[in-house]
């Protein structure tokens, strides 16, 4: 019987996995603006994900290494409801600074993002 338990939730775990990673399936990401860093070893990008009718519109931001593709996915350093106007700065090449998110419910706000520290006014 704990045997047919451990299976049965194996099984919900996987088809769990499946679902959430099919939510991406359709969602597009459209660039809103990329600022490079001082020294041109890092570009942060700026980008409005849509994944359907059913959702609305969220802004998201990731740090990348310069020539790296634009992400197919979320952002690795920041997630927000609503279309944005964020105000990236760049402060050193490993400095990163955003703003322009106040009152928005943030889905994430992470603070490295690709070797780069990133501080949030």
């Amino acid at each position: 019987m704990k045997s047919s338990n451990t299976a049965s939730t194996f099984v919900i775990g996987i088809g769990i996995l499946v679902v959430l990673n099919g939510c991406d399936a359709g969602c597009g990401n459209e660039v809103a603006s990329t600022i490079e860093s001082p020294r041109g070893g890092h570009v942060a990008v700026i980008f409005n994900r849509n994944c359907g009718a059913t959702t609305g519109f969220n802004t998201q931001l990731s740090v990348l290494a310069k020539g790296d593709s634009v992400p197919k996915g979320g952002g690795n350093a920041f997630t927000a409801d609503g279309s944005l106007a964020l105000k990236v700065r760049w402060v050193s090449e490993s400095e990163l600074v955003v703003a322009g998110f106040q009152g928005a419910k943030i889905f994430k706000q992470e603070r490295l993002a690709n070797g780069v520290s990133v501080s949030y006014e």
